[in-house]
């Protein structure tokens, strides 16, 4: 005896809904929550790269118009080289996030498929890192990479600060703040950037002499740093 198509079609349908249970579904539903959340992350990282980019061309293009140190082009291309600091610094910030992501995409993943996206996720983290590193040498900066520092609320910023400026070194701006050790030989200049919302601050160093190594400039900074900060 044949049984009719409605059947089989009803049959298939209770079948489906018996297979995705309340439980599967919460799982499907959070897995996309945190793809959302990864690939969010990741456009902004990408977009932040493209303006770091963007101003780093900026820059060299007022470089080599430029005839004098103080003139238009040689302001301009100051200019543009901060703007594309700053816009490093927050696609490292958003390349932070998106590994963070990818790592909680990693373990809620169940299927083939799943674990596909969190590979090529953490592909994408590991090949900005290069991008980022890429985009702060055409700016001239960032050789140390970027230090953060998590918990750092206004009173430490503000004691950080002022302690580094008793200590002999020159801070000027307003967040970010470029801060010029004033060290004879090493010449070591740094950027610092502060998140309120995170309470995370950002350290990039500007520019050094070839008698400061990285491991020397953090090995004398760190402690500075954790006389306030904590550890």
């Amino acid at each position: 005896m044949m049984i009719p198509l409605l059947l089989l079609l009803g049959l298939g349908v209770a079948l489906t809904a018996y297979e995705i249970s309340p439980r599967s579904r919460a799982r499907i539903d959070d897995y996309a929550r945190v793809l959302r959340e990864t690939h969010e992350a990741h456009r902004a990282a990408d977009a932040h790269l493209s303006n770091a980019g963007t101003a780093a061309a900026v820059a060299t293009q007022h470089a080599q118009t430029s005839t004098h140190p103080q003139d238009a082009h040689a302001n301009a291309g100051q200019a543009a080289t901060d703007a594309g600091v700053d816009q490093a610094v927050a696609a490292t910030e958003k390349n932070q996030e998106a590994a963070r992501k990818t790592a909680a995409l990693a373990q809620k993943a169940k299927t083939e498929a799943e674990r596909r996206d969190a590979a090529q996720s953490a592909t994408k983290v590991v090949d900005r890192e290069d991008k980022i590193a890429a985009a702060l040498a055409r700016l001239g900066v960032g050789e140390c990479g970027v230090r953060s520092y998590v918990r750092v609320t206004a009173q430490k910023k503000d004691t950080l600060l002022a302690k580094l400026h008793g200590e002999g070194m020159t801070v000027t701006g307003d967040n970010p703040w470029d801060i010029d050790t004033r060290h004879p030989q090493a010449k070591v200049k740094l950027r610092a950037v502060w998140d309120p919302k995170t309470e995370v601050l950002k350290l990039i160093v500007t520019s050094s002499s070839i008698l400061a190594s990285c491991s020397a400039i953090w090995e004398k900074l760190e402690p500075k740093l954790r006389e306030v900060i904590g550890p």
